[in-house]
This record gives structure tokens, C-alpha cells and sequence, in this order.
């Protein structure tokens, strides 16, 4: 069984399962929405998906067979136009193509995207500006910041109000522990989810308390230490 974290809203409880890496899901409201699901036989024990959104097409985001196992007839799909490019076409042909800025209600959720991308000038063949989406999920008023593979960006300034904000940590592709520090400061969460920390998942990478040790006194985010690789 996943660990589950609730989290009160304006409508109702929302909960965040964390399943593995980069891969975790939401439900709300009636709704469960997968976010960068790999590997399907991970998700066999939970509800089918009404919503699965992806990030970018790199393998730790993208898996197209589990997408075909777990779409069903009636997920709608949102992503970026290089993931809608590499999708089979039945899924396709009912994905909604956002580029960054781009912003959109499903059903009573506003959806809006994020740039996502390397600024350290070695690493930003890794993520190219404009490729790939971060999201801005609005439940009634309590808004998650998924950042995806991204670094410190001037976007993250100008994001509003956050409650939970997912970001990733590991080198080379995406951030080191101050960094992400650097990211809390910009965005000011309330909770802060740091995942992407072990890739490849069998080598040693940075840990979570690495990150909770960084913050300084008196902080409002607390981290949200969560075992990504179980």
C-alpha cells in the first residue's frame, strides 16, 4: 500500500499518493488524476484515472504501453506537443496540447502550464526551455506546483500562492538540494515534495532529509519526506 497524504480543501479532501520516482497521484472531488505514470503494474491497486497529465517525453515520464493499460476508453490526457507527438494514436487523438503559459479548466480544476528547464549552462541540453510542461493544478483555492525537470527559473517568481510544490533533485539532470532550496525561496509552498532524487533508481542519489536540514529556521514550508523508491 502507498502512503497517502490528505489535504483539506475549499471542496473536499485532496490526497496525493506518491508511487514511484517522478510518478504520483491525486485524487479530488471524484476526480483521480495520474501524473507521469510509469510502469502500469504499479497502479493496479488504485481507481482508474479521469485525468492523466504528462510532463515531457524522457522514459522516467513517458511510458506509452502503460498509457495504453491505463487510459481506458475515457481519461482525457493533457501534455505537451513533443510527448502528443511520441503518443499512440488512439490516445492522441484525445490528448489537449499545452505549451507553457498555456491555462485551462477540467472539470472544476484550472489547469495551467509551467516552463520547465536546466539553466546551468552544461545541463540545459537536458531540458530545453519551451519543450516540456510543469503544472499549476487550482483545487478551490489550494493550488499544487508540479515543477517537473526544471532548475531555479525566473517563471517560478511569479506563480501566486502555493500549497504544495513537487521538485525534483538529483545531478545532472535537474537540481541539487540548494537548489531546490533556492525554488522553496521563490515559491514559498507550504509543503514541499522533494522526488526525482535517485536516477538511476538502484544508485545512490541525494535524500530527502538532505533537504529538510538546508531550510532555514522559522520557515512556513514543511518538507514532506516520502520514501519515492520503497
Amino acid at each position: 500500500m502507498y502512503e497517502r497524504d490528505s489535504y483539506q480543501t475549499a471542496a473536499g479532501p485532496l490526497v496525493i499518493i506518491p508511487i514511484h520516482h517522478a510518478s504520483f497521484v491525486m485524487e479530488w472531488n471524484g476526480e483521480t488524476i495520474y501524473c507521469d505514470p510509469v510502469d502500469a503494474d504499479r497502479f493496479a491497486d488504485l481507481p482508474a484515472p479521469t485525468l492523466i497529465v504528462l510532463t515531457h517525453h524522457h522514459g522516467d515520464h513517458l511510458d506509452a504501453e502503460a498509457l495504453e493499460k491505463l487510459a481506458g476508453e475515457d481519461a482525457a490526457i493533457i501534455a505537451p506537443r513533443i510527448v502528443h507527438q511520441k503518443l499512440p494514436a488512439e490516445i492522441a487523438g484525445r490528448t489537449r496540447v499545452m505549451a507553457n503559459g498555456d491555462k485551462t479548466r477540467w472539470h472544476d480544476i484550472g489547469i495551467e502550464a509551467i516552463a520547465m528547464y536546466n539553466t546551468t549552462p552544461e545541463r540545459q541540453k537536458f531540458h530545453e526551455k519551451g519543450v516540456g510542461n510543469g503544472y499549476l493544478f487550482d483545487f478551490a483555492g489550494t493550488v499544487v506546483y508540479l515543477a517537473s525537470d526544471t532548475e531555479p527559473t525566473p517563471e517560478m517568481e511569479h506563480l501566486g500562492k502555493i500549497d504544495i510544490a513537487f521538485f525534483p533533485m538529483n545531478l545532472p539532470y535537474t537540481m541539487t538540494p540548494d537548489q531546490v532550496v533556492e525554488c522553496i525561496e521563490k515559491t514559498g509552498p507550504r509543503y514541499a515534495y522533494p522526488f526525482h532524487y535517485r536516477f538511476p533508481f538502484d544508485e545512490p542519489g541525494f535524500e530527502p532529509a538532505e533537504l529538510a536540514a538546508l531550510l532555514p529556521a522559522g520557515t512556513k514550508t514543511q518538507i514532506v519526506e516520502r520514501d519515492w523508491y520503497e
